[in-house]
């Protein structure tokens, strides 16, 4: 049956103010008189430490880069930032703050590894990452690796890298304050201030991100609420966030560096049911401290070796409540608490044309639970994860070719509780080691054409939930095994004078993969199964004239379940993909204002394994005026004013849970 995502909605318009800015470096030349001179740039006598840092341009296979400047002065978290990325999808259960996770080419949320300053965010638990947790008031720069990703990602896995980097020292003498309002309830609030004296620097940043989404959408009886009419409002949704980081830093000399960033955020949202529930009070809070320090060393050897090290101690309390059982299976009080302790070592050694790194992560995570309605004893579970790769890149003279091939080797040991079909729990301790490779090369044909071809076998380890189950929820699995992946790709990129084309074919062969299956009580069992996903990325950026720029991006693929273990599915195209995606965003610069049209559509998703549910398509349109000035050498005003999906939509990422309509924001900066 196929549920339909696309409906009429009544006339209506939610006009609302939300002011929020972010430096708009294609502006930057714009007022030239002394009136308008923006801030000057600090330039600091710091050489490159390969073991720590990254250049895009080096690798072997085509990397994304997000840079501040795209999503500064936006109310925005990390998924709606990666959202207009070639070859990343984002699915949300609707709304800002709303569950979200991540897909790149194909892949599962689990399968992409998703790192802050080089530190793995995936917990052994449950293996995904909620994109919407991360609201980016801290982050300078993204880069995604849909292929072959860096030694120094010792765990780099499956499905691709998504690596954040906070805020660095670039920043000093800035104060910022961030506003915002928007339909749906949404507010922001956001204070910046940084600064520093000889070699030491830091930064504070403090954000909060509030949402109602309270949003309308026609009902469908069948589909959503019974008794709600023709139309609802989306009910127990909302969503606030604090989030609050500190970064300081001390060079000891150009060479030698130590930094230390502590963030802290909490959440609490509402957890919104399928039919929508008037009664529906479920709740899920997560707060989450996380204390890092890294130093780096760039003068070993004259130079010739440098090495990054860094030590991770963080702890997250989450509280999940459905005491009405309104949402999943049951009633609920479950508290859980998750602590970790990470180091990673990094060293890199160049040698003319020769670069040799080494790379090593070492994890502790224990885990304790208990769900206050039960009688059963806490959960506690422990995992002990040791990565390490070893890389060797080498370039021609002129830097017209360049190769790279990495090892790494995984060994967990697993300290957990296996829950049977009739709930009973055994305890168990498990050894276990895996292995990978990858290599890649990359040809400068020509000074405008580059070609890339990579190979990799890679590994996802399961999570703690995959093999030993969960209370009420899932049954374990202890025979369970990790996710073995053949992932090769060829690239293709034709720069221009004004822009560039970009070509990608690709092909994921997953044997085995993990899939969950359900019983009739809706309880779940992880099992292995064999897939495969194939397809092509299309990009393209091109400027028509100076204050003109278009950028187009288009992923086509096809998956197929190769598994004969379940009929039904034999064959059939992997749910929670979409097969057809394409992006169009068209950017006018006209000092001082910049207008941005963003289409977006994507088509082909199953709900589920046997493609009986297929989605409507997601087609939207959004736009986005920005404008801003500087008053002197250090204050400058921006303002930002957007309207999210134009044509009032009504589509469904996840089944039965709608989007938000057309949206209106006004956000703004003030730089002092």
């Amino acid at each position: 049956m196929r549920i339909r995502g696309v409906m009429k909605r009544p006339t209506y318009t939610l006009v609302s103010l939300c002011l929020l800015g972010g430096p708009l470096p294609c502006l930057a030349d714009a007022d030239a008189s002394s009136s308008n001179t923006l801030a000057p740039v600090i330039v600091t006598e710091k050489p490159l430490n390969r073991a720590a840092e990254l250049t895009p341009s080096e690798e072997t296979s085509v990397v994304r880069v997000v840079t501040r400047e795209q999503f500064d002065n936006t109310t925005t978290t990390l998924a709606d930032t990666l959202s207009t990325q070639t070859g990343v999808q984002i699915r949300e259960t609707g709304g800002l703050g709303s569950y979200s996770t991540v897909s790149i080419r194909g892949s599962t949320g689990k399968q992409v590894q998703v790192y802050l300053d080089g530190m793995l965010l995936n917990d052994p638990i449950y293996g995904g990452v909620d994109l919407s947790f991360y609201t980016l008031h801290d982050i300078a720069e993204i880069q995604v690796y849909p292929g072959n990703a860096p030694a120094r990602y010792a765990q780099a896995g499956v499905g691709g890298v998504v690596a954040m980097e906070s805020l660095g020292d670039d920043t000093r003498g800035e104060t910022r304050i961030n506003l915002g309002t928007g339909s749906f309830g949404t507010q922001r609030y956001g204070l910046f201030n940084s600064g520093g004296h000889d070699r030491f620097h830091y930064w504070l940043s403090l954000n909060r991100q509030q949402a109602d989404n309270d949003f309308t959408y026609p009902n469908e009886p069948q589909w959503f609420n019974p008794v709600d009419g023709e139309e609802s409002t989306r009910r127990n949704a909302d969503v606030t966030q604090n989030d609050g980081s500190i970064k300081l830093g001390y060079q000891f000399n150009p060479a030698r560096q130590l930094d230390a960033l502590l963030q802290w955020s909490d959440k609490d949202k509402g957890i919104p049911s399928i039919q929508n529930w008037a009664n529906n009070r479920a709740r899920l809070n997560t707060e989450q401290q996380r204390a890092q320090l890294h130093y780096q060393d760039s003068g070993w050897l004259d130079g010739a070796v440098q090495s990054s090290h860094r030590l991770l101690v963080g702890e997250t309390e989450e509280t999940y409540r459905d005491l009405n059982g309104r949402v999943g299976t049951g009633t609920y009080d479950l508290r859980t608490q998750v602590n970790q302790v990470a180091l990673n070592n990094t060293v890199a050694w160049q040698n003319a044309n020769h670069q040799l790194s080494a790379a090593m992560d070492v994890a502790w995570y224990d885990m304790d639970q208990r769900d206050l309605l039960q009688q059963d004893p806490d959960t506690n579970r422990k995992r002990r994860f040791i990565a390490s790769a070893l890389s060797h890149e080498w370039h021609s003279d002129e830097d017209r070719l360049r190769t790279q091939l990495a090892i790494r080797q995984f060994n967990v040991n697993d300290e957990s509780e296996t829950v049977d079909g009739n709930n009973a729990r055994t305890r168990t301790d498990t050894d276990e080691r895996y292995r990978a490779w990858q290599m890649g090369t990359r040809w400068s044909a020509t000074h405008f054409l580059w070609l890339y071809a990579n190979l990799a076998q890679q590994v996802r380890v399961p999570t703690l939930v995959e093999q030993y189950g969960q209370q009420g929820l899932f049954i374990g699995n202890p025979n369970l095994e990790a996710e073995e992946s053949r992932n090769g790709d060829i690239s293709a990129r034709l720069l221009l004078d004004r822009g560039h084309f970009e070509i990608t074919g690709f092909q994921r062969r997953l044997d085995p993969a993990i899939t969950a299956i359900y019983d009739a009580r809706g309880v779940g069992r992880y099992i292995n199964v064999e897939a495969e996903i194939e397809g092509v990325e299309l990009e393209a950026q091109y400027d028509l004239l100076d204050s003109w720029t278009l950028t187009a991006n288009a992923t086509l693929q096809d998956s197929k379940n190769l598994s004969e273990q379940i009929a039904d599915q034999q064959d059939k195209q992997l749910p929670g993909i979409y097969h057809r995606s394409g992006m169009l965003n068209s950017q006018w610069r006209m000092a001082p204002f910049t207008l941005d049209l963003t289409w977006r559509y994507d088509d082909e998703l199953y709900y589920d394994s046997a493609n009986l549910l297929k989605s409507d398509p997601r087609n939207t349109l959004d736009a986005a005026l920005g404008w801003q000035h500087a008053w002197n050498a250090h204050s400058k005003t921006q303002v930002r004013i957007e309207i999210t999906n134009i044509t009032d939509q009504l589509y469904q990422d996840f089944n039965r849970f709608p989007s938000p309509g057309r949206g209106y924001f006004i956000n703004l900066q003030q730089t002092l």
